[in-house]
């Protein structure tokens, strides 16, 4: 049965686990038995972060995407980052710095539901996008250790700028073991 207390089964397993465990068990973890409805937040000017779960170690963020929504392109300070994409489409960007000190696109490719994709700073950056043409899309970020600040790439000045993160909604939904 699908409830939005289901994610405190994550929550414990990513609370007793190094940080080199979190990609498995993202991949083995039944996402189908979570409603998240409680957690989603939309808006049409741009994507929602709505933090499910917060503490010293790791943070859970759902992203409620609307059709042809994206970030900046953006880096992670220094922590690593796993998406997990619920439903929709959405594709993934990645960038780095050229020998010219420019911003360059290296590639992309697009994420299907119940696919899991991993970012840190050492791979480059990376912009996503919903690309999904029937509507809105729903993505569960993984941060190792929360992240509060970033470099962003603004497009007025083309160039990188230091972000301060926020969340659109905080609902902590369960409680850490």
């Amino acid at each position: 049965m699908k409830s939005p207390e289901n994610i405190q089964k994550l929550v414990k397993s990513l609370s007793q686990s190094p940080t080199e465990d979190y990609n498995l068990i993202l991949k083995s973890f039944d996402f189908e038995s979570i409603d998240f409805s409680s957690s989603e937040s939309w808006s049409n000017d741009c994507y929602t972060r709505n933090c499910l779960f917060r503490d010293a170690d790791f943070e859970l963020i759902l992203i409620c995407w609307q059709q042809e929504q994206e970030t900046a392109v953006h880096g992670h300070d220094g922590e690593d980052c796993w998406v997990y994409l619920l439903e929709g489409e959405i594709e993934e960007f990645f960038f780095k710095i050229n020998d010219d000190k420019a911003l360059q696109e290296v590639g992309s490719h697009k994420i299907q539901p119940n696919q899991l994709t991993f970012m840190n700073d050492k791979v480059g950056f990376h912009k996503l996008k919903n690309c999904n043409k029937a509507g809105k899309s729903m993505s569960l970020h993984l941060y190792a250790k929360p992240i509060e600040n970033c470099v962003s790439f603004d497009e007025t000045t083309q160039s990188f700028i230091q972000r301060e993160l926020s969340y659109d909604t905080y609902k902590e939904l369960m409680q850490k073991d």
